[in-house]
């Protein structure tokens, strides 16, 4: 079970990449107690809409005929948050919500939509359920809804409810989560497709009971939308990162991610990128050397220079003057599919060329 810190971490997180987040916690644990703090803190609306109290056209707007057709009015608390920009819209008792009303939901998380109203950029989309056991007279989350959420576990302890208390509920610890960078979305990216290169089973593992398929499973989004939380969580972090991979791909999934990323300790892609000799391509391990170099193409293609694409080839070669050019040749490939409007290929990737030409990648000579 998490604490209290690496809760706002992860929500903090899931907030700044765009990934819409469930706090999963008994009755009376404090969910909105903490999602009104949390937004007190950083000086935002939020805005606490009961789905268990609410009909499908609250959320999918209500027909309104004028002369020049049928509208969607969205409600007024949707229309609060549009004219604020920020804050956060805490969807509470999503699992005592109807399905019907949890499939008008669904276009709310996924596309921000509320009506005709489009929910500002600014506002983070957080939801609040009472586990299935909890929940009486409850429903379970239909799989494509439950997929697009982080499931974070919220159960404050004894001496953060008696904080709570003194303070009237207004405090709340410090979020650790930071703001994006091209190197760490290159991070993020190197680890989550590393672990998948080395586990493809893994991608796409749909539960095999309905419970479990209300909750958090690796799919193709889930994993991607992992990369974008880990982007803005410190490699140091590790009750943060455990928090959202378990909320994101399921502990079973969640367990060997956590396992395979602390045992590869990934260099930085952009250390690689200035110097590509800190790697001892000949000692590391195949799945560590996919990896790496699939942080160097991320960085290229994060950045998207001419300049960025050029350097990125370095690495690629040391690799494969070492390895062999097998070892990155599929790295090579994404490079070459990234490549900025009139960029070169740098002399650095000529042991690649006959590859990059029997895909079609490149027709022109090496510069």
């Amino acid at each position: 079970m998490a604490d209290a810190a690496s809760v706002v971490t992860v929500l903090d997180a899931c907030g700044r990449a765009g990934v819409p987040a469930l706090l999963l916690s008994g009755p009376g644990m404090g969910k909105s107690s903490l999602i009104e703090a949390l937004a007190a803190a950083q000086d935002v609306l939020c805005e606490v809409v009961v789905g268990s109290l609410r009909e499908p056209s609250d959320f999918a707007g209500l027909p309104v005929i004028a002369n020049d057709g049928v509208s969607l009015e969205a409600p007024s608390w949707a229309k609060r948050l549009k004219h604020a920009g920020k804050g956060v819209l805490f969807l509470d008792e999503l699992t005592t919500s109807t399905p019907a009303v949890q499939a008008a939901m669904l276009m709310v998380t996924l596309k921000r939509r509320v009506g005709d109203l489009q929910l500002p950029s600014g506002i983070q989309v957080v939801a609040g359920a009472n586990p299935p056991d909890q929940a009486a007279g409850g429903y379970e989350l239909d799989p494509p809804l439950a997929n697009r959420f982080c499931h974070i576990e919220f159960t404050p302890s004894k001496q953060e409810w008696i904080d709570g208390m003194i303070t009237g509920w207004r405090a709340v610890p410090a979020s650790r989560a930071g703001a994006v960078s091209a190197d760490s979305i290159a991070s993020a990216v190197a680890s989550v497709t590393g672990f998948i290169q080395t586990r493809p089973d893994l991608l796409d593992a749909y539960p095999r009971t309905t419970a479990a398929a209300g909750g958090a499973w690796p799919s193709r989004r889930t994993w991607d939308m992992l990369a974008r939380v880990l982007a803005h969580l410190r490699a140091d972090d590790t009750a943060a990162i455990t928090t959202a991979v378990f909320g994101l791909v399921g502990e079973g999934a969640g367990v060997e991610f956590v396992s395979w990323l602390a045992a590869c300790d990934l260099p930085d892609p952009a250390a690689v990128v200035a110097d590509p000799s800190i790697v001892d391509w000949g000692a590391e391990r195949p799945d560590r050397v996919w990896a790496i170099l699939s942080g160097v193409v991320a960085l290229a293609a994060q950045n998207g220079s001419q300049d960025a694409f050029a350097r990125a080839w370095k690495p690629l070669a040391a690799a494969a003057g070492t390895c062999g050019v097998d070892v990155a040749a599929a790295a090579a490939r994404t490079l070459a599919k990234a490549r900025p409007a009139k960029a070169k290929i740098p002399a650095a990737a000529r042991a690649f060329v006959p590859i990059l030409r029997a895909a079609g990648l490149i027709d022109e000579a090496v510069a």
